[in-house]
């Protein structure tokens, strides 16, 4: 198979989840035997000038090209993909949809949030920026021959917000590397470890919200804060009972080896489309609670749904927690084994399989 990715790529071990899923679905297709290129764009207008975004193209690394505008559309046409998939979204890429005509291939475009639901409720980005953000969103959902998102209820928002029809719509899944770090003390001690993965800025992230609900506790509380950015606001706790550390960006390996340090992750967010954090803590073995608003709990079986909390309910949040800290060594090593269990479908050579299979699905229509 012929497939061309587009969207942001940085060869650093920390990226935002986005570019981390292209970069492993590329390394992953690559190895498969497929005919795979990945073409970045000259995207930052402080770095790169108007001739660049125009006509620029520059080698990055084997198979992977940032290209101005022309040079896309020449690769296209001497590449000729039989599927382009967008893996983050841009308005430039808009030039390709009518070349579909001539070369029949299919387009296919990943919305890792759904724009129209997180802007007016969940962000700061006003102006131009969100209008923006909603026209490419919008024009990629009109326009792409099928549509990936990460949950039922994106597929719900998107029927709602832009008439969608469903059979555009797949609800795919991200995957992970498999690795041998794993927690392996569950005693019960005080300071309880508790773990945040996220800017705080980022609204959907309800950190507030976590931080209320912790000092409702009768017991000393140690958060760590992990991003794969650096927090840009200070982060504080007027509770005497919660001692907050941070952490500087760390790659996949040192995140793993220092969550596992902790007792309990808990992903408090009222939007989130997946979570590639949570699926690595769960196969490092850390036990965890999850609001009822993270997609990746769509997949839990019935032996995992006690470990999620209703929405911004900080009562049932409180007691989740009261819960995982009275049971005893045993009941949290057979609790974490399930949840290791959970996670060795989603390896990054099985997830790639799944798209293969979606593709050939696409192409065949």
């Amino acid at each position: 198979m012929r497939i061309l990715f587009l969207g942001e790529y940085n060869s650093s071990e920390i990226v935002p989840a986005p570019i981390k899923v292209g970069k492993e679905l590329f390394k992953e297709f690559n190895k498969s035997g497929n005919v795979v290129y990945y073409l970045p764009y000259f995207q930052d207008g402080k770095i790169y000038s108007r001739i660049r975004k125009l006509f620029g193209f520059e080698k990055m690394a084997e198979k992977i090209y940032r290209t101005g505008i022309l040079p896309l559309i020449f690769f296209v046409i001497k590449f000729r993909p039989q599927i382009i998939h967008i893996i983050t979204p841009g308005l430039y890429y808009i030039v390709l949809f009518p070349l579909r005509v001539f070369f029949k291939f299919k387009i296919v475009s990943t919305l890792h949030s759904i724009n129209h639901y997180v802007l007016p409720k969940l962000s700061d980005i006003y102006g131009y920026q969100r209008i923006r953000f909603l026209c490419i969103e919008k024009l990629l959902i009109k326009f792409s021959d099928s549509v990936f998102v990460y949950t039922e209820r994106d597929k719900r928002y998107l029927t709602m917000y832009h008439k969608t029809p469903a059979l555009k719509l797949r609800v795919v899944n991200n995957g992970i590397n498999l690795s041998d770090i794993e927690k392996t003390d569950f005693s019960s001690e005080t300071p309880l470890k508790v773990a945040f993965v996220g800017n705080i800025k980022r609204r959907e992230k309800a950190f507030e919200f976590l931080i209320n609900t912790l000092s409702k506790l009768k017991f000393p509380v140690t958060l760590s804060m992990f991003s794969f950015n650096m927090q840009t606001e200070k982060i504080k706790s007027s509770s005497s009972n919660i001692i907050i550390k941070t952490y500087e960006p760390l790659d996949e390996i040192n995140f793993r080896q220092e969550l596992i340090k902790n007792d309990l992750y808990i992903i408090t967010s009222v939007y989130e489309s997946f979570s590639i954090s949570l699926l690595e803590a769960m196969n490092s073995r850390m036990i965890f609670l999850a609001s009822s608003r993270v997609g990746l709990t769509e997949r839990f079986g019935e032996e995992l749904r006690c470990l999620i909390f209703k929405n911004n309910n900080q009562q049932d949040l409180l007691n989740h927690i009261e819960y995982i800290h009275t049971l005893d060594d045993r009941a949290k090593r057979d609790l974490s084994s399930k949840i290791r269990e959970f996670t060795r479908n989603y390896t990054w050579s099985a997830i790639a399989e799944e798209y293969c299979k979606t593709y050939n699905e696409i192409l065949a229509v």
